[in-house]
């Protein structure tokens, strides 16, 4: 087995068990349907929702996402694709891909906000 091959193995694993680190999450593919996928998802400190709104608090989180055909998606549209979670309260929210932070051969970090 290559090193490649045993770091997809323990994303699968180890990172995305849901009894160690993940959580199932939703996945809205703009124009199709919803998937069920695991995600590591890091909950972030309110931030203020803009320049000009200091009132308002917005809540985003990190989310690790396989890029993977079979168990996930190989292409995200930040523009329409959506997330389901459950935040740090166990609400179920919908957030909009705020920025993909980083991508390579195995996996997607992104910003996401509700």
């Amino acid at each position: 087995m290559s090193f490649k091959e045993q770091l997809s193995d323990d994303m699968k694993q180890t990172f995305l068990n849901t009894d160690e680190f993940a959580q199932g999450i939703k996945y809205s593919i703009s124009g199709g349907s919803e998937k069920d996928i695991k995600a590591i998802v890091v909950f972030k400190e309110l931030e203020v929702a803009g320049e000009n709104n200091g009132r308002s608090l917005k809540n985003q989180a990190e989310v690790y996402i396989p890029k993977d055909e079979e168990i996930s998606v190989t292409v995200i549209n930040k523009q329409n694709d959506r997330i389901t979670i459950n935040d740090s309260e166990g609400i179920e929210r919908k957030a909009r891909i705020v920025d993909i932070i980083t991508q390579d051969e195995g996996m997607f970090h992104l910003l996401v906000g509700w």
